[in-house]
């Protein structure tokens, strides 16, 4: 049951004019690696080969600020050491020793899994070794590791985390454990794109529930989760999205919430919904993001738009730890300072976005307080301002960048927010904050609610990005499955 008129969410396609904009895949782990999550779901489902999946390399680049001139972080972890070592030699040791944790981590986890699912006793054991080092780190943050590794050297924190942003806003505030399973599978597998667009892969997924034999309903909004005398599900209402009338009603013994608990609370009696916000509200948020999206005449490698994935650090930025105060400049107008901000460059690879204009997305770090307060009329003012800079500073890097724009739009925090239903626009769910109990503890979240038969099938049940959204709705589903044959 799909609010928005098209599947997917942020994992869809728009056009203004004649440019087609993908709003959130700018890369994704190649699901082709045994040990990535992806894999096993999409195996199962039939669709791994199905998509043509673009290699991205290098991994990313990072310009500006402490590093200076572009550096390239290439895929592999002795390719990148190399990389790393040679532009960075104080940093030598230390990234040798980083990358190696971050290694091992992987190793751990991906044995822990084959443990699990062969139930091999001497896979656990070595899995158990190899995640030792992960017990003794599994409460710090993301900062706390790169200081032991790194020390104050920002340029090489930045070649290694200068996509931070994909994540959160704040080194201090990113679990080390979530950081280095994300970034190390990047360095490990490759990131890919989706030939034609996430809206590729959701078009595929339905048409999975539809061979199926379920159906996928467009323009609906579940708004009543009805329950039966023992507290298990009974209904889903839903009705039309934008006149809230026309309601109709599904029978249904299990419930997934692809959403934000936050939604799900207000489906469900005052008893179970006391239970869902006590379980989830109030846990603090991810960030949200903006985006710039500009349409260019010209093919970006002519403008000397060459890479596909590049992070721009200002010049007054001197500390990955100032992030978060990008974050906070769209609380006004465009001043003197420019934030942080990545280029997703479409025109780089065969992306099969369409005909149309080459797309170049600027992304960011945003938060849905800069915008919450203003009036319709004095945010597109503001917006258009923004995109104004923007394109400014994009002309300033590369000339003629200006002259070969035809179409453009700015997105920010509210727009997330009022797209995909999420509070404060967040969108990665939770934050990924530092855990509060050791390892033994076992991850912070989960699928399943505190609801008998309701799970939650979202980013907030796991972690951001499509990995994270899809393992949790694959886990979800195998926890309905042995719930059933019980």
């Amino acid at each position: 049951i799909e609010r928005n008129h098209s599947v997917g969410g942020a994992a869809s396609a728009f056009k203004t004019g004649a440019l087609t904009i993908e709003p959130a895949l700018h890369q994704t782990a190649d699901p082709h690696d045994p040990s990535e999550p992806k894999h096993a779901i999409l195996t199962e489902l039939g669709l791994l080969d199905e998509i043509e999946w673009i290699p991205i390399s290098p991994f990313f680049s990072v310009k500006g600020g402490p590093v200076g001139q572009t550096f390239d972080l290439p895929v592999g972890f002795d390719a990148a050491h190399l990389a790393l070592s040679t532009r960075f030699p104080k940093s030598r040791d230390g990234f040798a020793r980083l990358l190696g944790a971050m290694e091992q981590i992987l190793s751990g986890v991906e044995r822990l899994t084959r443990a699990g699912e062969t139930r091999s006793f001497g896979e656990l054991l070595r899995a158990g070794v190899g995640l030792r080092g992960l017990a003794r780190d599994w409460r710090l943050s993301t900062a706390d590791v790169l200081l032991r590794f790194l020390g104050d050297d920002e340029a090489a924190k930045f070649a290694i985390a200068g996509n931070i942003g994909y994540y959160t806003d704040d080194p201090r505030r990113l679990a080390w454990p979530f950081f280095a399973m994300a970034q190390g599978g990047f360095l490990k597998a490759g990131g890919r794109f989706i030939k034609g667009g996430s809206r590729v892969l959701t078009m595929k997924l339905a048409k999975v529930v539809t061979k199926a034999g379920g159906s996928v309903l467009l323009g609906r909004d579940a708004s009543v989760v009805d329950f039966d005398s023992s507290g298990h599900p009974a209904f889903v209402r839903h009705v039309d999205s934008r006149t809230k009338a026309d309601e109709q009603r599904i029978a249904a013994k299990q419930v997934f919430a692809n959403c934000a608990p936050h939604v799900l609370a207000r489906m469900l009696p005052p008893d179970k919904r006391a239970e869902i916000e006590r379980a989830y509200v109030g846990h603090a948020l991810s960030i949200s993001l903006f985006s710039a999206h500009f349409g260019l005449r010209v093919p970006p490698p002519k403008l000397g738009l060459d890479r596909y994935s590049l992070a721009v650090l200002p010049d007054w930025m001197t500390s990955l730890s100032q992030t978060g105060e990008c974050s906070r400049m769209f609380a006004a107008d465009p001043g003197s300072r420019m934030p942080s901000f990545g280029i997703a460059n479409y025109g780089a690879i065969d992306s099969g976005l369409g005909d149309g204009p080459a797309l170049v997305s600027v992304v960011g770090v945003d938060r849905f307080d800069n915008w919450a307060a203003l009036a319709p009329q004095d945010e597109k003012v503001r917006r258009g301002r923004w995109l104004d800079a923007f394109e400014k500073a994009l002309d300033r890097e590369y000339p003629g960048f200006s002259a070969a724009v035809s179409e453009r739009m700015f997105l920010n925090a509210r727009s997330m927010h009022n797209f995909m239903n999420t509070p404060g626009g967040a969108v990665y769910g939770f934050a990924p904050l530092p855990f509060e109990r050791g390892i033994w503890a076992g991850l912070p979240r989960s699928s399943r609610t505190p609801i008998p038969s309701v799970y939650l099938a979202s980013s907030f049940a796991e972690s951001g990005g499509f990995t994270g959204a899809m393992k949790s709705g694959a886990d979800a589903a195998r926890m309905a499955m042995k719930e059933k044959t019980r």
